[in-house]
C-alpha cells in the first residue's frame, strides 16, 4: 500500500535549517511533498495560493512570529519549530491552537522525530472532522436518538428526541429508558433480542412526558469498547403517528368501499 503524500508548508527563513528539512525528507524517503516560505507574508502568499495537510514554522520570522501565520491557518494542523529555552512560546503556541511543537537544536536531531509529529498532528484533524461531521449528523437528525449505558440509564439525546418526547435535555438525562415505555418487560426483550444479533427493529408505542401516546418505529444497537465489552446501546426513534393516521384513514375508506355482504 502506497503511503500518502502531505503536502507540508515549511516556514523557515535559516538556508541551513532549510536544507537540513530537505536533506532528511530526501534520506528517510518521506512521503511529503514541500513548499517553502521564509517569512510571513511568503507564508500568507502560500497559503493563500495552495492547499497544505500541515505547516511546519519556525517562530521566530523576518517580518512577525508563526503566531502570525496561525491567524491565517486555524483549519490546518500548524506545528510551531522553536529553539532551546522556548519552552514557554511551545505552551502559548498550543493554547492558541498549534497541534504540537519541535524543540531545534544545532545538530537537528529534533527532525529524527518529524514523522511521528505529523502523522499525529493529521491523523488528528481526521478524528476531529470525523467527529464533528457524526456530531452534526446526529444534532440534525429528525429521528430521536438516544444512548443510554448498561443499567439502561440515558446518557445522551439529540434535539430531536426533546421535541417528539416532550423533556428537556436537562430532565431526562440519567433516567431510566423504561420511563418512555412504561414497560420494564418489553425494554428487556429489546435488550435479549441484542444479545442474538447486532441490531433490531421493533415496533410498539412510546410515551411522551404528557402522558400521551405514540407508536414508534424503534432500532437498539449494542455500543461496545475497544475489547469487545458491550457499554451501552444507542437507540434511534422514529415517529410512526403520521403514518399510523394515514394507515386508519386508508382502512376506513376502504371499508366503508367494502360492498355489503347480502344475507
Amino acid at each position: 500500500m502506497t503511503p500518502k503524500k502531505y503536502r507540508i508548508l515549511l516556514i523557515e527563513d535559516d538556508k541551513v535549517d532549510q536544507m537540513a528539512f530537505t536533506r532528511f525528507v530526501r534520506r528517510q524517503k518521506l512521503p511529503y511533498g514541500c513548499a517553502m516560505a521564509e517569512s510571513v507574508a511568503a507564508a500568507r502568499k502560500s497559503l493563500a495560493d495552495n492547499e497544505f495537510d500541515i505547516i511546519l514554522a519556525d517562530y521566530m520570522l523576518p517580518d512577525g512570529t508563526a503566531f502570525d501565520v496561525l491567524e491565517s491557518a486555524k483549519h490546518i494542523p500548524f506545528v510551531f519549530i522553536t529553539g532551546a529555552g522556548d519552552e514557554a512560546v511551545a505552551v502559548e503556541a498550543w493554547k492558541a491552537g498549534a497541534a504540537d511543537y519541535l524543540i531545534k537544536d544545532p545538530g537537528h536531531n529534533y527532525l529524527k522525530v518529524l514523522p511521528i509529529v505529523v502523522e499525529n498532528a493529521v491523523t488528528r484533524k481526521a478524528i476531529t472532522q470525523k467527529m464533528q461531521l457524526l456530531h452534526s449528523a446526529v444534532m440534525s437528525a429528525t429521528d430521536s436518538i438516544c444512548i443510554t449505558d448498561t443499567d439502561d440509564r440515558i446518557t445522551f439525546v439529540n434535539p430531536a428526541f426533546c421535541r417528539t418526547y416532550g423533556y428537556t435535555e436537562q430532565e431526562i438525562l440519567g433516567r431510566k429508558y423504561s420511563i418512555l415505555s412504561g414497560s420494564e418487560p418489553l425494554e428487556s426483550e429489546v435488550r435479549k433480542v441484542l444479545h442474538d444479533v447486532h441490531s433490531r427493529q421493533v415496533g410498539f408505542r412510546h410515551r411522551r412526558k404528557d402522558g400521551t401516546t405514540f407508536k414508534v418505529s424503534l432500532t437498539r444497537s449494542a455500543i461496545h469498547d475497544q475489547h469487545g465489552n458491550e457499554i451501552g446501546l444507542v437507540t434511534v426513534a422514529r415517529d410512526m403517528s403520521e403514518q399510523t393516521s394515514l394507515e386508519d384513514k386508508v382502512e376506513s375508506l376502504n371499508l366503508r368501499s367494502a360492498p355489503q355482504q347480502v344475507r
